[in-house]
């Protein structure tokens, strides 16, 4: 819809290994916080030691605070609060993509 290839993972787990076997076609990530097998928190500290510049934005609806406090907003390039409709997530893919 966007013009993105998207790579779709179940759970956080198949997550870190859709990035593992395609890095070098990766340039972000998305993801939700609350997943089956491996949250969130744990696929973004895991993505961050692979890729520390890998841009990572997070859609949730815990709140931008509790997820800053957990995650470090150094670690995240940003935040979707849900529900949001397109235009947001085409207004915070523009943000992370053009800096």
């Amino acid at each position: 819809m966007f013009g993105f290839t998207v790579l779709e993972a179940l759970n956080g787990k198949q997550a870190l290994e859709l990035y593992q076997n395609n890095a070098a076609e990766i340039s972000l990530v998305f993801t939700d916080m609350g997943m089956p097998v491996m949250d969130g928190y744990e696929l973004i500290e895991k993505l961050k030691k692979l890729n520390p510049e890998l841009p990572i934005i997070v859609s949730s609806g815990f709140g931008d605070t509790e997820i800053k406090a957990r995650v470090g907003s150094d670690n995240i390039a940003g935040i979707i609060s849900k529900p949001y409709k397109p235009d947001r997530l085409r207004e915070v893919l523009k943000s992370v993509v053009e800096g």
